[in-house]
């Protein structure tokens, strides 16, 4: 459970760092446009990209704590999250300027982030799969208990829910990815902020 208290923690650092931009006129997403970012995200990562990435995203952060902007966002749909995300470099004067004096375009960075923001997911639920299965076991079952009452109910539907989104998250991230994540681990949590 501590894990899904580090991983609600996480969300949160998430939508203040680059969360959904400020409201405004809404645009429609065409869901084939949506579906194409959410793919990008599981992609393959390779040791190149990883080394960009960790070399600017402390440029990004820094960007984005500068501009002041406040950010807000579901913490329980990562994916959506991930196209709003996409045009966070037209939101902020010179990011991708800055960007590719540091060694990677935005059209780069984004993608990369991405894949390595699932893969660190993935990472930190890797240990709980175990224990999220059977939780979604056990409280599937209190569901049918005529004897819990309605709010409990309620709760636990909640609880299912967010545990399968963090479970098909998981299964999707390649297991490369995972891999190269675990192996810069430390690097990765000390510029993202991660605590484990």
């Amino acid at each position: 459970m501590k894990r899904f208290i580090t991983l609600g923690l996480l969300s949160v650092f998430l939508m203040v760092f680059c969360g959904a931009p400020e409201e405004g006129p809404a645009t429609e997403t065409k869901p084939a446009e949506e579906k194409g970012v959410v793919d990008v995200a599981y992609g393959k990562l390779t040791e190149g990209e990883l080394q960009k990435f960790m070399k600017v995203f402390p440029v990004v952060k820094e960007e984005v704590e500068k501009s002041g902007k406040e950010f807000k966002g579901d913490a329980e749909n990562w994916e959506g999250w991930l196209g709003q995300f996409t045009t966070l470099n037209k939101e902020i004067a010179g990011l991708d300027a800055k960007l590719r004096a540091a060694g990677m375009p935005w059209d780069e960075f984004w993608p990369t982030f991405g894949k390595v923001w699932m893969a660190v997911i993935s990472v930190m639920l890797h240990k709980d799969m175990d224990e999220m299965e059977e939780n979604i076991k056990q409280m599937e079952a209190q569901l049918k208990d005529p004897k819990v009452p309605e709010a409990q109910k309620e709760m636990m539907k909640q609880a299912v829910k967010s545990m399968t989104e963090f479970k098909k998250i998981y299964e999707k991230v390649p297991q490369g990815n995972r891999d190269l994540v675990k192996k810069h681990w430390d690097e990765l949590s000390k510029i993202m902020e991660i605590e484990d």
